[in-house]
């Protein structure tokens, strides 16, 4: 019998190598490729992103659900098709299964697109995507703001809306993305609706200050102060102690009837910053809503102190001098002879008047200059000074003319800018005017209906109305 030696090369090692070989294969088809992919990347090519987008939907649903490239591609797909949504949800896919496509991708030869090709990972083609939807927002958003016609306007904003939903989708870590699509919600007049992005915002940064700013803001402008105040007060205890804060938190407090927890969160801001102008101004306007118009002089002269050059502080400290001389007054028996709240209505004119001056546009600042002038026997400057107020027109039981001195009014209004003489005669005072072609009533003169003043060279021609 003849004796052979085993060949230690022979069957078993080849096995071993076709299992390996047949291993290598498998994972192949795990990984990736395939007939559908391929295709893709030639659709790509040629720029048909519809049939490229529909055989790679056709891999990854009938085929193999597990094919990093054929995620990848799809994702690519639909950042282009700018279906971001559906671009998220396949890139997701994309590095659950290969972590290294955030910052590489599938090449693609003569890749057709422009701004992004597919060799690009995940990482590069979202930053690029969120950028185009936000920049797109930003021009729709000033776009809304500048439109004239009403139905732009409204379009405008809800394309910024759904560009800011977009790049916050994109994005959801960044709250830049969704503190614009709230503010365009907002100023489309659909406050309500900003709070969702808020929210969102909020999952993403928890203790984000701005964010959390802007969602008090939002409840308290659609009248939701109960949800308001812990946003608030839980950034007051972080020590976010802005203006905006301080003010937004302390009216909550006044609409809930807390004026004391109001009045405490200026107390502990003003302790901090004792010559902030804003704290001080808020605090009186705060103390003059609650009808203590002792503090509120207090804190609104302080601000005064620090700045004077606004209408509103003028405004304000002059209201509150005028508040408290009417309760003082109305405080009085009827027959009493007391006249010492005159002193209060006497130190609310200058700042009314300095007021006016400022903003000559807002009636209601004429309307409390007019309560002031009567107050104080200036019935000529108290008749203007309601003539133009439309509500106080309107509130008249009667119509009269009175006349004014032309240096007092022009040290009111300064020189006119529109010299308009009443009618083509000439006379040396309203009054005359008046009495010359007017029929007395009731030992005043009536008109049908009120008009202008003016002054012409030094005359007055002024019609002015008083009750």
């Amino acid at each position: 019998m003849t004796l052979t030696r085993m060949n230690t090369t022979g069957a078993l090692p080849r096995i071993a190598l076709l299992g390996l070989i047949l291993g290598l294969l498998a994972s192949a088809v795990f990984a990736g490729g395939g007939p559908n992919v391929g295709g893709a990347k030639l659709y790509i090519q040629q720029n048909d992103l519809d049939k490229a987008a529909s055989v790679l939907l056709k891999e990854v649903t009938k085929v193999n659900p597990k094919n990093e490239d054929a995620w990848y591609l799809l994702g690519y797909v639909y950042a282009r098709q700018k279906n971001y949504e559906e671009m998220t949800k396949a890139f997701d896919k994309a590095l659950e299964l290969k972590p290294k496509f955030m910052e590489k991708g599938v090449k693609v030869g003569k890749d057709s697109g422009r701004k992004f090709h597919s060799k690009h990972g995940v990482a590069e083609i979202k930053r690029l995507v969120w950028a185009s939807s936000f920049n797109t927002g930003v021009k729709q958003f000033n776009d809304a703001i500048n439109a004239t016609d009403d139905s732009l306007r409204a379009q405008n904003f809800d394309k910024a809306i759904a560009s800011f939903k977009a790049a916050s989708m994109i994005q959801p870590d960044s709250t830049l993305a969704y503190r614009n699509w709230a503010a365009a919600l907002q100023n489309a007049g659909r406050a309500a609706e900003a709070v969702e992005p808020l929210k969102k915002a909020l999952e993403a940064q928890p203790n984000n200050a701005e964010v959390m700013t802007m969602l008090a803001q939002v409840y308290i402008n659609t009248d939701n102060t109960m949800e308001a105040v812990p946003v608030l007060e839980a950034l007051w205890a972080q020590n976010v102690r802005t203006e905006e804060v301080a003010d937004y938190l302390s009216r909550c407090y006044v609409r809930e009837g807390k004026i004391d927890e109001a009045k405490g969160i200026y107390k502990e801001a003003l302790a901090e910053n004792p010559d902030n102008f804003q704290f001080r101004y808020n605090y009186g306007t705060i103390l003059l809503e609650a009808q203590d118009y002792g503090s509120a002089i207090e804190q609104l002269a302080k601000a005064y102190e620090i700045d004077s050059s606004s209408s509103d502080i003028n405004y304000n400290l002059g209201a509150a001098y005028l508040n408290r001389g009417v309760n003082a007054r109305e405080a009085l028996p009827e027959d009493s002879e007391d006249k010492e709240y005159l002193t209060d209505f006497e130190s609310a004119f200058p700042y009314l008047e300095r007021s006016v001056k400022m903003n000559p546009e807002e009636e209601s600042i004429w309307f409390t200059l007019g309560r002031i002038a009567g107050q104080l026997n200036k019935i000529s400057l108290a008749g203007y000074a309601f003539s133009k107020g439309e509500p106080t027109k309107s509130a008249l039981d009667e119509k009269v003319i009175v006349g004014m001195p032309s240096e007092t009014l022009k040290a009111i209004l300064g020189d006119p800018d529109e010299i308009k003489p009443v009618e083509s005669q000439e006379f040396s005072t309203v009054e005359e005017w008046a009495y010359r072609t007017r029929k007395p009533a009731r030992g005043k003169v009536a008109i049908p209906e009120p008009l202008n003043v003016y002054v012409n060279e030094g005359r007055v021609d002024a019609l002015m109305v008083i009750k």
